[in-house]
């Protein structure tokens, strides 16, 4: 596999470069560049699989050469790398990239890289992380990827998430059901601070806008408005009648 590695930190591109020799020899660096002017000549020229891109740039960042980009040469994976903080961490997650935090960790690169799928990445995808990106953490929207490509779910649409192994059923408004290759204990880390969503157990994490009837005694269970039933652990019914007097 082809890939560039675009960003203006000599050391972050002698450091991935190492990484990659090091661990993942069938990643083969065929250009490096230095800020997005550079990185658009590369990507046309070489065609990568995997592109390495940092944001914040001179002449050209990140964003700019990727809206010069048409989606027809949108053909590679995009791991940002970065320094951003932590809102910007939680708008990758929301926006289904992978990211490197620097300074890059080899463990963290080496698993990037182990995730890779030979996928590009929507232009629609870019847009939707520009977006939480600047939304000063406050987001509205979920970029889930699953077997099939990627789905943008709106976080108001979203009725309950179910635990199934190492994967996630989303249910939605109008019966669609998406299958999320994450696992419940991811989403709820990531929307462990949005006022809205609740985990009542360990199979369960519902939106709080979607309860119809929470029902008491040896039931102990929440009733969805579109007729879903949901376990509540008892260790966390506490918390869920406190949570649910004031929503």
């Amino acid at each position: 596999m082809k890939t560039i590695i675009i960003d203006d930190e000599p050391h972050c591109r002698n450091v991935i470069e190492r990484i990659l020799a090091k661990h993942c020899p069938e990643i083969k660096v065929v250009d490096t560049a230095t800020n997005g002017v550079e990185g658009l000549k590369a990507i046309l020229k070489h065609q990568p699989d995997v592109v390495f891109l940092d944001i914040e740039m001179p002449k050209m960042n990140g964003f700019q050469m990727l809206d010069a980009l048409g989606d027809e040469d949108m053909t590679f994976t995009l791991i940002f790398t970065t320094a951003y903080d932590k809102f910007a961490v939680q708008a990758f997650k929301y926006s289904a990239f992978d990211y490197l935090l620097k300074p890059i960790d080899d463990d963290e690169l080496v698993a990037a890289i182990q995730k890779l799928k030979k996928k590009n990445t929507p232009s629609q995808q870019i847009q939707q992380l520009r977006q939480n990106l600047h939304s000063k953490g406050e987001f509205n929207r979920l970029t889930i990827s699953h077997t099939k490509g990627i789905t943008f779910i709106e976080l108001a649409d979203i009725i309950t998430l179910e635990a199934d192994g190492n994967y996630t059923k989303i249910y939605v408004v109008g019966g669609e059901m998406v299958l999320a290759s994450k696992t419940l204990g991811y989403f709820d880390e990531l929307l462990a601070e949005h006022p809205s969503f609740f985990r009542t157990h360990k199979q369960f994490i519902i939106n709080l806008g979607w309860i119809k009837e929470y029902l008491s005694g040896d039931y102990n269970e929440i009733l969805l408005k579109n007729g879903l039933t949901v376990k509540l652990a008892r260790t966390r019914r506490e918390a869920f009648m406190e949570l649910f007097r004031r929503f």
